[in-house]
Formats: structure tokens, C-alpha cells, sequence
């Protein structure tokens, strides 16, 4: 798979791993974009991730990283360790990093092996403590300082720093910073709207944060004004959600997909009239940037989203959708029955959402900012 680390390296491209020992094989930033992005470049590119076997995966080498049970603590150290073995083996001339817990091993990695390191920050890691519902008063402010120690560790330490929104991108004074969006790629988003009557989606993971339950009270109340009012969900239920999940189901109130590959995604969200996105108003969510709006926006499907004024500022401009006070049922089945029983209003807002995105809010843009920063420190592919 790809070049072997014996091979003199003016005789080969230059080789760059991204590692994750947490997140899953197909996560659409890690996998969908970033890797499709450097592999379509041309580097040598290897993504070291939890998976069962060494596999070509729709193009992208893929190195296995065997998942093992047991207390957190025991999982982070015995997938470092697996970690490093298989960096020892790969040899990379770029490390970039998706998890804060790898930072120290992969700073100590680059500097024993002249190996130029990038973390990749996904969201405001400190902020994103509040967000944790297993800590306590007493452990949160811990967990916090622990936090803030990773940041500055990466901020002084690291060759650059890929950051998933400039609020993001703020808390670190590092030279080599790139915002790179999670914006669609628009080649994915090909399919015509073809709504089913009453039918919302949310593609996403399904957790209270992400107001699973009150999506779920929304539709069972929305249909008495919309009786055919159902809600898809493709997704995976954590944290305990599965129980409310099935309940949903066998009531009625939703078809749930489970987990969609990203190039599904598409396909799923063109049936719906509408796509949620509705987050509780936690501080690591009030300045987020909504992955979700921006799919929904590519498929041509309106929203009905969080009224956080961020949000707002962001995305009303566009007249893509609507906002709802996501901490009052009445309001949002109110905001949701008007869209429902318009459906022409709702196909104009889709198409003016679509228009914004052929207006240069997609990855194949994004891509040139993570692909200039990996050609600053390594060279071209």
C-alpha cells in the first residue's frame, strides 16, 4: 500500500499520515475531505485510524488501528502506543493530528524524526469542556486547565494549525495557521431535490446536545397541524439515546437510517422538505459553524435551524431557511408547520441555498487552503 519506508526519499512523493486513535474510519472531515483532498493531490498519503485490517478504502490507504476496551485512560495508551509503531513503519514526512490527546506523542514523534507535525483543530477544545455532560464541578475546571495546557502544547509546538472556523482558528498565535471549512464538496451533490410531503431529515450524530428529544417532541406536536409530518434520522445514537430512538420509531414519528456514508448523504437529505439542525445554547455551540447547514444548503433543501445570533449573522442572508427558538416546542412547530404547508416557498429557499453554494462555499475551495499549508512545510505532492 503506497511507498515503503525503505525507499530513498528523493525517489518518492512525500509522504503524509493523518492519525486519529478516536474518531471513526469515515468521518467526513477526517476522511471524506482532508484524506480525499491530499490523495486526489497526489502525496502518499496514509490515514492510521481505528479499523479492523490494513484497507484501500475508495482510494485512501487506510491503516488499521486495533480498538481495545477497557478505562480511557487504558485506551489512550495502548492506542498511542499501536500509534507509534505504526509511524516507525510509515515514516512520514507530515504527521497531522485529529485528537488534542495525541498532541504531546506526536510532537515527541516529530521531533525525534524530523517529522514536520500538524494539529488539526475541530472545535474550541476548552470551550467544548462545558459541552461534556460525565464532568462534575469538581472535575470540569480540571479537565478545562488540561485543556488549555494541550492548546498552548500544539499552539508553541506544532508546524502549523489547521482550524475548522476562524473563532477556532482565534485561540492560537501559531505562524502556519489554515482555516479549512467543512463545507461540502459540491461534486457529491448532484441529485435533484425530490421532497417526500412532510418529511424532515437530520444527518448527523443523535445526542441530547443536538436536541435529539425535542426533535422528537416537535414532530409527535407538528402533527396535529401536519399529519404527515415524520422525521428522518441518519445517524449514530450515543450517549444513551437509542432507547428514545426506537420509541420514536415504534410511535411512528421517525425512520432512522442509522449510520449514512457520506457519499449517501446526498441522496437522503434530497427527499426531505426541510433539515434540522438545533443544538442546546452551550458556549462551544453559540459561535459554531453548522456542518449541516451548509449539506442541507447543497442539496437544495431549506433549513430550520437554532436562532443563535451567530447563526443568524451567518447564514439569514442567504434565505436558505428559517430560524426557531429551539427551546420552545410551540415556537419551532410554528416556524416549522409554515414551512410545511408551502412547499413552493420551501423550493425557493433551497434553490437560493444552492445558489450560494455554487457561489464558492464548497470544499474543492477549502481544499486549496489545506493543500497549500501541507505543500509550505513538505513541498508539493
Amino acid at each position: 500500500m503506497g511507498t515503503t519506508a525503505t525507499e530513498p526519499a528523493g525517489d518518492r512523493r512525500p509522504r503524509v499520515v493523518h492519525l486519529s486513535t478516536v474518531h471513526n474510519r469515515h468521518d467526513n472531515r477526517v476522511f471524506n475531505k482532508e484524506a480525499r483532498a491530499l490523495v486526489d493531490a497526489g502525496y502518499d498519503f496514509h490515514l492510521v485510524i481505528g479499523a479492523e485490517a490494513d484497507v484501500l478504502d475508495d482510494g485512501i490507504p487506510v491503516v488499521a488501528l486495533h480498538r481495545t476496551g477497557g478505562p480511557r485512560l487504558h485506551r489512550i495508551v495502548t492506542g498511542q502506543t499501536e500509534a507509534w509503531r505504526v509511524l516507525g513503519r510509515l515514516r512520514p514526512d507530515l504527521l497531522q493530528i485529529h485528537d488534542p490527546e495525541l498532541i504531546p506523542m506526536a510532537l515527541l514523534w516529530g521531533r525525534r524524526h524530523r517529522c514536520k507535525v500538524i494539529y488539526d483543530a475541530h472545535e474550541d477544545l476548552v470551550g467544548q469542556i462545558d459541552t461534556k455532560p460525565y464532568l462534575n464541578r469538581l472535575t470540569r475546571p480540571m479537565v478545562r486547565l488540561a485543556a488549555r495546557c494541550l492548546v498552548g502544547l500544539a499552539d508553541r509546538g506544532a508546524d502549523g494549525i489547521v482550524a475548522a472556523t476562524e473563532p477556532v482558528a482565534d485561540g492560537y498565535r501559531n505562524r502556519h495557521i489554515a482555516v479549512v471549512h467543512n463545507y461540502p464538496w459540491l461534486t457529491n451533490f448532484t441529485a435533484d431535490p425530490s421532497p417526500v410531503p412532510g418529511r424532515m431529515v437530520y444527518a448527523g450524530d443523535l445526542t441530547q446536545e443536538r436536541k435529539l428529544s425535542f426533535m422528537i417532541d416537535v414532530v409527535r406536536a407538528l402533527r396535529r397541524r401536519v399529519p404527515q409530518a415524520h422525521l428522518v434520522l441518519a445517524g449514530r445514537a450515543l450517549a444513551g439515546c437509542g432507547p428514545a430512538v426506537d420509541a420514536a420509531v415504534a410511535e411512528g414519528l421517525v425512520d432512522y437510517r442509522g449510520l449514512v456514508g457520506p457519499t449517501e448523504v446526498p441522496g437522503v437529505l434530497a427527499s426531505a422538505q426541510v433539515g434540522l439542525v438545533f443544538l442546546e445554547p452551550l458556549p462551544n455551540y453559540l459561535r459554531s459553524l453548522p456542518t449541516k447547514l451548509f449539506e442541507y444548503m447543497a442539496a437544495g433543501v431549506p433549513f430550520c435551524a437554532s436562532d443563535f445570533p451567530a447563526w443568524q449573522d451567518m447564514f439569514a442572508g442567504y434565505g436558505a431557511g428559517e430560524f426557531a427558538d429551539s427551546q420552545s416546542v410551540d415556537a419551532t412547530v410554528g416556524t416549522l408547520a409554515r414551512m410545511l404547508e408551502d412547499p413552493a416557498d420551501c423550493a425557493r429557499m433551497g434553490a437560493a441555498g444552492r445558489r450560494a453554494i455554487d457561489g464558492g462555499l464548497t470544499f474543492e475551495a477549502q481544499a486549496e487552503e489545506l493543500l497549500g499549508l501541507t505543500a509550505s512545510l513538505i513541498g508539493p505532492a
